[in-house]
């Protein structure tokens, strides 16, 4: 299992050099599983992915959306698969807790907002409900979780052959009504290869954004100890965060780590970058 990160921006792209290092673009992953790429999310990270597809010859796919707030669907219709009669993709989703997923991004190519409309695709798209809290993709087995977000949203654990990868975004740990608890997280977590978790807020700016949907780097490193992960890495960067101020972020996320003796490793996560299981 490879995973590559085209988007690990949260809430809205950023167009500025001084986030160059880290990427500016929403959230979107590669999943390359044994014969499948699993897409997860689509924000404005895919138009970079749908290119690298359309050059790989790559037009049979699976998309996962963990939720339909806009930074994790604003880039589907840019992804340039889509426009090929030759694309054929499945679209998952736990869709039956707010719209249908057709709906949500069909919506979105109305008129009033783009200027292509969704039934002038060219490509073939079914779209899957993701029922019950499991399912397999290419002999991988797929685990959900419902996060703790404002709207229905989707973590989930991607496993074979004794590897995992968790990718949980957009959800606040420490929710006054949480939907899932932390035990319920830490479980789901258990020693995990990679931990890919929300950490978009410091603890000072989390007092006065509860609610939001949205962990602090502290809660997660809290998370990723109970869990006895292996890796843990932040995500869903806010847009104001500079790369140097993320990077000594790390690094006292790290000292942290280490005074506490807790063994797993720490790293934020960069746009276009590459990790295999």
């Amino acid at each position: 299992m490879k995973v590559k990160f085209w988007g690990s921006r949260g809430s809205i792209p950023v167009p500025d050099r001084r986030m160059i290092k880290y990427g500016g673009n929403t959230t979107s992953l590669e999943v390359i599983l044994n014969n499948r790429i699993l897409i997860i999310d689509s924000g404005t990270g895919i138009r970079k992915l749908g290119e690298e597809l359309m050059r790989r010859e790559i037009f049979d796919m699976d998309i996962f959306l963990t939720h339909s707030h806009w930074d994790h669907i604003q880039g589907f219709p840019f992804f340039s698969p889509i426009y090929s009669e030759r694309t054929r993709i499945n679209i998952f989703g736990r869709s039956s807790s707010y719209k249908p997923l057709k709906d949500i991004l069909s919506h979105q190519m109305s008129y009033e907002y783009f200027p292509v409309s969704f039934s002038d695709l060219k490509s073939t798209i079914n779209f899957l409900g993701a029922s019950g809290n499991q399912f397999e993709i290419d002999n991988h087995r797929i685990k959900l979780i419902q996060t703790n977000h404002p709207v229905f949203t989707t973590g989930l654990r991607i496993e074979k052959d004794n590897k995992s990868f968790v990718f949980i975004t957009d959800n606040e740990l420490l929710c006054e009504e949480a939907k899932t608890s932390m035990d319920e997280f830490v479980k789901f977590c258990h020693q995990a290869d990679y931990l890919i978790h929300d950490a978009q807020f410091t603890e000072e700016e989390y007092k006065k954004r509860k609610g939001w949907g949205h962990s602090t780097f502290k809660q997660a490193i809290m998370l990723a100890h109970h869990s006895e992960v292996k890796r843990l890495g932040f995500f869903h960067h806010d847009p104001n965060r500079k790369d140097g101020e993320l990077e000594k972020i790390v690094q006292k996320s790290e000292r942290l780590c280490r005074e506490k003796g807790y063994r797993f490793t720490i790293f934020a996560v960069r746009e276009i970058t590459q990790i295999e299981l």
